[in-house]
């Protein structure tokens, strides 16, 4: 039992050393990279703690080289703009004054509902209340707001998401597929061609593939 315990207060003193050494960042903060170490080390971590058949060092050894290779790719990373693009991957912009950037969403493996959350998780409930938002390289979404946009009253209802009608919110407003179709026939678009649609307070806000949102008053 003691062997199991000493072995346990090396690898944790190891673990914090190494740690520490990577820096105070979050786990949401961390780069693809640095992810990927912290869960190799994790899984390196529990052997040499739970199986006492196992050297002792082949935990430790292969621990402190990830920490040393971290410490490598995090100096070329410094050093290297170029790498640093290659590892780390570059920003999104996935709204702009155009409203949502689709294709930027598909490079990113991204739906609109997860754009939406994303937006949610930081006060905002519509589109026109971002200026810009861009996907950093550790998958966070950072906003500038719209200083000159108002906040909607209620939540917007989403009727349409990616050229597809949302039934369940549709019925709960009572709005058939037609009355859609008119107001996007009224704007030159279909439902195909729309990638996002929402209603809130009279107003239907309309995104539609590689083009400007638009915002027209309706009677739903």
């Amino acid at each position: 039992m003691f062997t199991v315990v000493l072995r346990a207060l090396i690898v944790f003193i190891v673990l914090i050393a190494g740690v520490r050494l990577m820096g105070k960042r979050t786990i949401g903060e961390l780069q693809p990279y640095e992810f990927v170490i912290t869960l190799a080390v994790a899984d390196l971590a529990c052997t040499p703690m739970q199986d006492v058949s196992v050297p002792l060092l082949y935990g430790i050894v292969p621990i402190l080289v990830l920490f040393v290779v971290h410490f490598l790719l995090t100096l070329l990373t410094t050093r290297s703009m170029r790498f640093r693009k290659f590892l780390n991957g570059k920003p999104f912009i996935v709204i702009d004054g155009d409203g949502i950037n689709s294709e930027c969403l598909t490079k990113l493996n991204l739906s609109v509902n997860d754009l939406l959350s994303l937006i949610r998780q930081q006060g905002y409930f519509s589109i026109p209340e971002i200026s810009y938002g861009i996907i950093e390289t550790n998958g966070k979404l950072s906003l500038l707001k719209n200083e000159n946009a108002e906040a909607p009253k209620v939540i917007p209802t989403t009727l349409i998401v990616e050229g597809k009608i949302i039934n369940e919110n549709t019925e709960k407003m009572n709005i058939d597929t037609q009355k859609i179709k008119n107001i996007l026939e009224g704007v030159s678009l279909s439902i195909k061609e729309t990638v996002l649609m929402t209603a809130e307070s009279g107003n239907v806000f309309i995104q539609p593939k590689r083009a400007k949102y638009l915002t027209v008053e309706a009677a739903l």
